[in-house]
C-alpha cells in the first residue's frame, strides 16, 4: 500500500489517461457498431463535420476526355431490290422543297439539329417499302417481301464496310440459329461485366419492341423496312436493327423458351414475326428477367422497360449504343438522317449545363434560336452546372470521369464536346424532387433517402443508352435490386454515375397552332423565370393530347391518317400541319409518337 501511495504523480496520471482512453475507445466502438447496423455511418460522421473514408472497392473511372476519331466514308450497300442504294430511283425517297415559309415548331428546332426543311407525300416516303404497290400506277420495281431476309442484307452491308470498323465490331448472326439469352445460372460469362472490358465497335443497335401476337399492319411493315434500309443499309452498317419480342408469359404463355433449344424454336413459331424479319428477332420473357433480377420483383414494361435492354448489352456487347424505339413511332423523313442528326447534336453538346438545357423546352416563339436559349440557361445558372461530375447518391459508386476543373464556372463549355452521349432522350426532363404530379414519384426502391433521392424523368422512354450505362444499371439491379421507373432509369443512372446526358430538341408541333395562352402554359416562364435554373419552378402543364411527340397524344394518328388518305372522324379537322398542293398531301420532316395502331381491315 505504501508503495502505491508513494507512486510518482506522473505515473498515476498516465494510468488514468490509459483508463480513459480505453473507456473512450469502447464507447466509440459501441457507437460505431450501432450506427453501422443502421447503415448510416457516413451520414453521422458528416453531421460531425467529418468525412469517413468509403472503404468499398472503387470501380475504374472513365477518362476525363474520350473523343473517338471519325470513321472512314460509308460504302454503299445493296437494298431490297438488289441495287446499290442511291443508284436506283425505285429505292429512293423523294424529298421536296415547297415555296413559302416552313412551319415554326411549337418546341424544338429544325436548324439546331440540321433537319432538312423538306416535305414528302406518303408515296414519296414509303413507296420504296411497298406503299401503293397494289395500285396500277405503282411505278417502282416490286419486291417479293416474303422471301427477303433483312438480317442477311444488314450483314452483307456490314461486310462491305468491314474495314471501316474496329476489330471489336461484329455482324449479328441469324438470331434463329445463334441464340444468346439464357438464364442467369447458365450464363457463359461473368454475370457482371464492366465498361473497360470492351473496346468501341462504333456500331449502334436499334431495338424495335414488339410482342407475341402483335398484328403487323401494312403501316408497320413499311415502318420496319424503312428503318432497316435508312439506318443500317444507308449508313454502311453503323446501325443494326433488331426486333425484340416479348413472349408475354405473364399473360399465360406456357413454354419456358430458355429451358431448351426446342422450346425456344417453338417460341419463334409462336411469336408471329413476319418471315422477312425472322432472322433479326430476339425473344424474351419475364422468367428470363426474374432469373437475372430477382430482387427487383417488378419487370413489367411500364416499370422496367430497360431490363431487356440491359441484358442485350450484356449478351451482345459488340454494340456501343442501344436505341429503344417503338412500333408506334413514325419518322416522317429519312430515319437514318434523323438519328444521325440526333447523335451528332448529342456528340457536339458540352457536358456543362446539358442537364439544365434538357429541363427546359426550347420554344422559338418564346425565346428565339437555340443559341439565345442556351445563353439564358447559362444566365439562370450564373455560369454554374448542377451535374458536374457524378450526382452523388450513397448507393452508387460512380464510373464516370472526374471534371477537368472543380468549379464549372471556370470551364468554357468545352468538356464533353466530341464525346458520345451515354443517354440521349427524345423529350425534356423533370426533377422528380420538385413539386409535381408525376404518377410514379413514390416508386423507388433500394435507396436510403427514398423519394428524396435525386432523380430525373424524361417521358417517353424512347432513348438511346450506351453499353457503359446499361451494364452499370444491370450491375446495380443484380447486386442491390435498386430501381426507379422506366422513364427515369437511363437519365437518373447516367447522372448518378457522372455520364453524359443530352436532349437534342427535335421539332415538335401542336394541333392548336397559334394558341399563345396554351404555349405559355407549357413554357412556364422558361429559364428567365426559373429560380433554380434547373427547369421551370412549376412542373404542371396542360395535357399533351395535341402534340406531335409525347406519350398520350392522338394528333400523330390524325396526321398520318390524313396524309395516307384515310377518312378522318367527323369531329376531327384536317391537320393544319399538312400541306396540300396539286391534289397531293405533303408532310414535314418530323418524328411522331404515339401512333394508334390501326389494322388493315379498317383501311
Amino acid at each position: 500500500m505504501n508503495r502505491l501511495a508513494l507512486a510518482h504523480p506522473k505515473i498515476r496520471r498516465l494510468a488514468f489517461s490509459r483508463q480513459a482512453l480505453f473507456v473512450g475507445l469502447a464507447i466509440c466502438f459501441v457507437w460505431f457498431v450501432t450506427v453501422s447496423m443502421r447503415n448510416d455511418v457516413s451520414e453521422h460522421w458528416s453531421r460531425l463535420g467529418l468525412q469517413l473514408p468509403d472503404l468499398r472497392k472503387q470501380p475504374q473511372r472513365m477518362p476525363t476526355h474520350n473523343v473517338l476519331p471519325p470513321l472512314a466514308p460509308r460504302i454503299p450497300c445493296y437494298g431490297p431490290r438488289g441495287h446499290l442504294l442511291g443508284h436506283s430511283p425505285d429505292d429512293d425517297l423523294v424529298e421536296k422543297e415547297i415555296d413559302g415559309p416552313y412551319p415554326i415548331p411549337f418546341a424544338g428546332s429544325f436548324e439546331a439539329l440540321g433537319f432538312d426543311l423538306t416535305y414528302m407525300t406518303a408515296e414519296n416516303r414509303y413507296g420504296p417499302y411497298g406503299y401503293g404497290e397494289d395500285k396500277e400506277d405503282y411505278k417502282r420495281q416490286k419486291v417479293d417481301w416474303a422471301n427477303l431476309d433483312w438480317g442477311k442484307l444488314q450483314n452483307e452491308c456490314f461486310y462491305r464496310n468491314r474495314e471501316r470498323f474496329p476489330e471489336a465490331a461484329e455482324p449479328l448472326n441469324d438470331t434463329r440459329i445463334e441464340t444468346r439469352f439464357t438464364y442467369r445460372k447458365n450464363a457463359p460469362f461473368s454475370e457482371i461485366r464492366h465498361w473497360h472490358e470492351f473496346e468501341p465497335s462504333r456500331r449502334t443497335a436499334i431495338v424495335v419492341r414488339v410482342w407475341k401476337g402483335y398484328e403487323y399492319s401494312s403501316e408497320d411493315m413499311y415502318y420496319i423496312r424503312s428503318l432497316i434500309a435508312e439506318t443500317s443499309l444507308k449508313s454502311g452498317g453503323e446501325y443494326q436493327v433488331i426486333l425484340l419480342v416479348d413472349m408475354k408469359d405473364y399473360e399465360g404463355y406456357k413454354p419456358e423458351i430458355f429451358a431448351s433449344r426446342e422450346l425456344y424454336e417453338q417460341g419463334l413459331k409462336d411469336a408471329g414475326v413476319p418471315p422477312e424479319f425472322a432472322s433479326i428477332a430476339i425473344l424474351w420473357d419475364n422468367r428470363l428477367l426474374d432469373s437475372w433480377y430477382p430482387d427487383v420483383e417488378e419487370h413489367r414494361t411500364m416499370w422496367q422497360v430497360f431490363q431487356p435492354m440491359q441484358l442485350l448489352a450484356l449478351f451482345y456487347p459488340e454494340f456501343d449504343h442501344w436505341w429503344q424505339v417503338e412500333m408506334d413511332m413514325r419518322f416522317m423523313g429519312d430515319a437514318g438522317k434523323m438519328l444521325d442528326r440526333l447523335a451528332l447534336f448529342a456528340r457536339e453538346e458540352p457536358r456543362k449545363q446539358a442537364l439544365e438545357r434538357a429541363t427546359f423546352w426550347h420554344m422559338i416563339n418564346e425565346i428565339g434560336d437555340y443559341e439565345e436559349f442556351s445563353k439564358q440557361v447559362d444566365k439562370a445558372n450564373n455560369g454554374g452546372s448542377l451535374a458536374w461530375g457524378p450526382m452523388r447518391v450513397r448507393e452508387i459508386l460512380p464510373i464516370g470521369p472526374e471534371p477537368p476543373v472543380s468549379d464549372p464556372r471556370n470551364e468554357t463549355f468545352r468538356w464533353g464536346v466530341g464525346e458520345e452521349a451515354d443517354v440521349i432522350t427524345t423529350s425534356y426532363c423533370n426533377d422528380a424532387n420538385k413539386p409535381n404530379s408525376w404518377v410514379f414519384k413514390e416508386w423507388i426502391y433500394g435507396f436510403k433517402k427514398g423519394v428524396q433521392t435525386p432523380r430525373y424523368y424524361c417521358p417517353p422512354a424512347i432513348m438511346r443508352g450506351s453499353r457503359t450505362l446499361l451494364l452499370a444499371i444491370h450491375q446495380a439491379q443484380v447486386e442491390q435490386g435498386i430501381r426507379v421507373p422506366s422513364e427515369a432509369t437511363l437519365p437518373s443512372f447516367a447522372l448518378w454515375h457522372g455520364l453524359k446526358l443530352s436532349f437534342p430538341q427535335h421539332p415538335v408541333f401542336h394541333r392548336d397552332n397559334g394558341d399563345d395562352k396554351m404555349q405559355d402554359e407549357w413554357w412556364r416562364g422558361g429559364p428567365q423565370a426559373s429560380k433554380s435554373g434547373n427547369g421551370p419552378d412549376n412542373l404542371d402543364h396542360p395535357r399533351g393530347m395535341g402534340l406531335t411527340f409525347w406519350w398520350e397524344s392522338d394528333f400523330p394518328r390524325q396526321i398520318f391518317s390524313a396524309w395516307t388518305g384515310r377518312k378522318l372522324e367527323e369531329d376531327v379537322d384536317f391537320p393544319w400541319l399538312l400541306h396540300q398542293q396539286d391534289g397531293q398531301i405533303f408532310a414535314p420532316n418530323i418524328i411522331m409518337h404515339p401512333m394508334k395502331h390501326i389494322k388493315d381491315d379498317k383501311e
